[in-house]
């Protein structure tokens, strides 16, 4: 619940810039710093962790199955399907449609809006599924990890399993020089910084799945460290980029790699943690939470936002509405027969060992 949170407070796209703000405008320099690179940490508390989960169970799911190619079927299928469906519905949403259908009417609406989208997607096409523009949004996870997917079905067809510490490093490594040289490679338009992190963490999960069973002390120390890594790498960055919001978004931490394993790791090393809690019922609904709380945000922002205030910390509560009206729509959509696939992956009778870790 802590991974998707983070992932919707990011994605009201002002608890940041408020945060920095507040920070700079109430807190001495010293302090000011640590708060505004916490606020940056947010993407690696979220993503990251769902990235190295999916690779540890795909690498735990071809350890008990010989047909790599069968698996990765498997796997992606279904993440095919929801990309497509959803990918349909967010072309033809107005990112304020309350606010747009009062305005012009439900036809006008969506029809402008469908085709503002329409000739975005054929304008810039790969580039808006690679850096997560409009109206692909947060969606530009799905492709990224059927490609990190892709990438490890090839690493373990042509058995170079004990190579993959060494492409990890070489993500990184390119990560760093993408930033370096702009942030582009092969044109202006081609932006591979996510995908590059999305095949890194994915990769990383894969690979700590043949590894011993992590202990408490291992994964606090990954939490803490790289906490404490990241803080360190964005003081830095700040001087040297005069404080470019941007620059410090798309840098690849360190720290944020090393605190988003932690977080996995103590997940592994703990698992009855908050089993006594609600978070395990709510764990079921994260698929449809992720895939659908943007269009529960564009609900809700026009008329919640105002009622919040201007204080630093309204995105919070507003977030957690989100949440909660998310997982109120992925519970009353999965109980539609054919538009709970919008929501969850297909259960799969045969074979039995493999839906237990996919799920």
């Amino acid at each position: 619940m802590l991974a998707i949170f983070t992932v919707i407070l990011w994605h009201t796209s002002t608890f940041v810039p408020n945060l920095s703000r507040f920070a700079e405008g109430h807190l001495p320099v010293i302090l000011a710093e640590p708060v505004v690179v916490t606020g940056y940490l947010l993407w690696w508390v979220g993503i990251p962790y769902f990235l190295i989960t999916a690779g540890y169970f795909f690498r735990k799911s071809s350890l008990k199955n010989k047909d790599p190619i069968a698996q990765f079927r498997r796997y992606v299928s279904p993440l095919g399907w929801l990309l497509f469906g959803w990918l349909c519905i967010y072309i033809v949403i107005p990112i304020n449609w309350p606010a747009e259908v009062i305005s012009h009417g439900w036809w006008q609406a969506f029809y402008t809006a469908a085709q503002k989208n329409v000739d975005l997607i054929a304008d810039k096409h790969i580039s808006l599924f690679l850096d997560g523009g409009r109206p692909v949004w947060h969606l530009w996870f799905l492709p990224a990890l059927m490609v990190s997917l892709a990438v490890l079905t090839l690493v373990s067809i042509f058995q170079l399993q004990k190579y993959l510490i060494y492409l990890i490093v070489s993500l990184y490594v390119m990560a760093l020089a993408e930033e370096f040289v702009g942030g582009y490679f092969v044109s202006s338009t081609i932006h591979l910084g996510h995908w590059i992190q999305a095949i890194l963490l994915t990769a990383l999960g894969w690979w700590f799945a043949e590894r011993a069973q992590p202990s408490m002390a291992m994964a606090w120390g990954l939490i803490v460290g790289g906490y404490v890594l990241a803080l360190i790498e964005g003081m830095i960055m700040m001087p040297m980029f005069h404080g470019s919001h941007q620059a410090i978004q798309q840098h690849t931490f360190l720290g944020g790699i090393a605190l988003g394993l932690g977080l996995f790791l103590l997940a592994l090393a703990k698992p009855s943690l908050g089993q006594s809690t609600p978070f395990p019922f709510l764990a079921r609904f994260t698929l449809g939470v992720y895939v659908s709380h943007p269009l529960v945000l564009y609900t809700l922002r026009p008329i919640l936002w105002p009622k919040l205030g201007s204080w630093p910390l309204r995105e919070v509560l507003g977030a957690l509405v989100v949440y909660a009206v998310s997982v109120l729509v992925t519970l009353g959509v999965g109980k539609v027969p054919i538009a709970r696939y919008l929501v969850m992956k297909p259960v799969r009778k045969q074979p039995r060992a493999v839906i237990g870790d996919a799920n």
